[in-house]
């Protein structure tokens, strides 16, 4: 085992949060910590790492075990740019390019002493043994595929956002490598397609993972062991997720059978007790009392029913049959738009999901329509008898210095029972409604919002990252409450299985440009997975299938086919040319340049990567069109 928990407790105050918590962490594994919020999830992973300190229990870790740990509010140094914080993961394979890099421009300047050179080839040995030359090319690729552009590269940490910054931590943690991977709700400031990215990555990692998170999809993905906090302890479930919650319901089921047979036998044994003790049969009763008491000392803990979210909309009139509508619509900043124009309708009792890439301008897109931004160029408008009910992302609107219940008795003219009734069913109670909202958590923040929304009586929802902060069961709670609500819906969301539950029509937003695709947003993931390429100016409708015959599809496959073994063929030819390379490089004659030798190296191991991805791109073309051939109905023309 990589990891041992044995018994651990941890209280805060006069709340225990950890009461005796023990598992295991075995080598090579992807286990999920999961649970409600407030259970001692993020505590519990700051034990492991040695920021907190238990009050009890010990942690035992392989020996050896090399650890990164990536929190959910991680930040680096504000100092450093983006680039330089990025290669402290392999800070001391950098040096020794650098080194590398030192000793060339002594060489090139004439400098060829023997103790030069002797330096230089063991030092270059060494670098190709760890194969330092792709340092700077795995590390362009993990930071691209977590959204990272190349023009961030040289800014300040400090100067980044929120979730730029968690970006950055995480690529020089998945750089690093380590034995074990620690990482508190890494989705959270992650676009759908850096989501699946990271979802790949951790299933092809050759260390161990141990991670906290609510995102469903996500654990879907990655997780092949779960740890629940419940109640202060841990309970172990081997399997995917699908496996835990079924193992979890017969745990519960048995257990509660388990609890109604014990219960039938201790009221059996006290109406026997109460009936005979101080007659004749006082020493069966004692007996019988004895048995009793041994039963109670162990009785079955029956699992608690923890509540969820339980709240519905008030009833809102109905609004115009257009409830938005864009036209030649650009937003942006000072003027400067960020997307092509945009043409748009929704209309009533339309649930659309609008996703896409972090930093393509979906919140302020949001915001345009509702008119807290102007727009740059066109048109955005509200249909008649619109009652807006609007989400802002992390519940940025709420006045932090009033409290919960001010918020609901002062802005919707309740009682404060009735407003303390409201906030119970959204799991907010007890003295947290007379804290100041600066005090809350950003789930009980998000509730609070959640709450103030079902009184406005809207019939337009606009929903910018609802979900995050909050745990699984309160998604399943709000997904329930948003199936009943009557209206229009715009959610903005990186959920994937909420999106799934609510929406049947996407907005897909990215730099390049919008697409507007009718139906699930399963359908609109399957067809992006089938043809990947959408609209690159404006948005429009997914075209009509533009409709291919047999024999066009045939000759497109043999066309595909072709590229593919055209760039396995080059793959072959690269990859022989660089083990020649490399064996110069690993025993060097004396008339050889190393310093070209090694800025040849580099240049082919980013030539070999290019091609690969080339191929990769012409497997999937190929998978596509192959995936259509025969298929009645299919229409291999389809194009996003």
């Amino acid at each position: 085992m990589l990891v041992t928990v044995s018994h651990l407790a941890k209280g805060f105050a006069n709340e225990i949060v950890l009461e005796d918590v023990s598992f295991r962490v075995a080598q090579g594994s992807t286990t999920a910590i999961v649970g409600r919020n407030g259970c001692g999830k993020s505590t519990l992973l700051k034990i492991l790492v040695g920021e907190e300190q238990a009050d009890s229990g010990s942690v035992a870790l392989a020996s050896g075990t090399r650890v990164a740990y990536m929190s959910q509010s991680q930040a680096g140094s504000a100092e450093r740019t983006v680039w330089d914080e990025v290669m402290r993961a392999q800070s001391e394979l950098a040096s020794l390019r650098d080194r590398l890099a030192e000793l060339t421009a002594r060489m090139e300047a004439g400098d060829d002493g023997p103790d030069l050179l002797e330096e230089f080839a063991l030092l270059q040995e060494r670098f190709l043994d760890e194969e330092g030359y792709s340092l700077d090319h795995d590390a362009r690729s993990v930071l691209s595929k977590l959204g990272i552009e190349e023009a961030e590269f040289e800014r300040r940490v400090g100067d980044l956002s929120g979730g730029q910054a968690t970006r950055v931590a995480l690529a020089r943690m998945l750089l690093a490598e380590p034995d074990l991977i620690i990482l508190d709700e890494p989705t959270n400031h992650l676009d759908l397609d850096a989501t699946e990215w990271l979802e790949r990555w951790i299933h092809g990692y050759h260390g161990t993972v141990l991670l906290v998170s609510h995102d469903r999809r996500f654990l879907e993905a990655t997780a092949d062991h779960f740890v629940e906090l419940r109640s202060g302890r841990a309970f172990e479930y081997p399997g995917s997720y699908s496996q835990y919650v079924r193992l979890r319901s017969e745990e519960a089921e048995r257990t509660a059978r388990t609890a109604k047979k014990e219960s039938a036998q201790a009221a059996a044994l006290d109406e026997y007790v109460r009936r005979f003790m101080g007659s004749e049969r006082t020493a069966q009763a004692r007996g019988r009392l004895k048995q009793l008491e041994k039963l109670e000392a162990s009785r079955t803990q029956v699992v608690k029913d923890e509540r969820g979210m339980a709240a519905g909309f008030v009833k809102a009139p109905r609004s115009g049959n257009v409830a938005v509508e864009c036209r030649s619509l650009q937003w942006g900043y000072d003027g400067v738009p960020l997307l092509p124009a945009l043409d748009w309708t929704v209309r009533y009792g339309e649930r659309w999901g609008m996703v896409g890439e972090n930093g393509a301008g979906k919140s302020t897109l949001a915001k345009t329509l509702l008119g807290i931004m102007d727009p740059v160029h066109g048109t955005a408008k509200l249909g008649s008898a619109i009652r807006l009910g609007y989400f802002a992302q992390d519940a940025q609107d709420l006045d932090l210095a009033k409290t919960a219940l001010h918020h609901l008795v002062y802005g919707f003219d309740l009682t404060e029972g009735q407003a303390r009734s409201l906030l119970g069913r959204f799991l907010l109670g007890g003295d947290d409604v007379l804290r100041p909202v600066s005090s809350l958590s950003g789930g009980e923040r998000n509730k609070l919002v959640l709450a103030m929304l079902t009184q406005a009586a809207p019939n337009l929802l606009v929903l910018d990252e609802p979900t995050n902060h909050l745990d699984m069961d309160s998604r399943e709670a709000l997904a329930e409450t948003l199936k009943e609500f009557e209206g229009t819906l715009i959610l903005v969301s990186h959920d994937r299985w909420l999106l799934g539950e609510l929406t049947d029509h996407t907005l897909d937003v990215r730099k390049a440009g919008c697409a507007l695709f009718p139906g699930s947003f399963g359908e609109y993931r399957l067809r992006r997975e089938q043809t990947p390429a959408i609209p690159t100016h404006g948005a429009r409708e997914a075209p009509a299938a533009v409709g291919m015959t047999q024999r066009e599809l045939s000759k497109a496959i043999q066309e595909a086919m072709k590229e593919v073994e055209n760039r396995e063929a080059e793959v072959a030819r690269l990859e022989r040319e660089m083990e020649s390379l490399s064996m110069r490089l690993s025993a060097p004659q004396p008339a050889d340049d190393l310093a070209a030798l090694g800025r040849d190296h580099s240049a082919l191991t980013g030539k070999i990567a290019t091609v690969i991805g080339q191929w990769e791109a012409a497997c999937t073309q190929l998978e596509s069109l192959e995936g259509l051939q025969g298929e009645p109905g299919k229409n291999p023309g389809l194009g996003l």
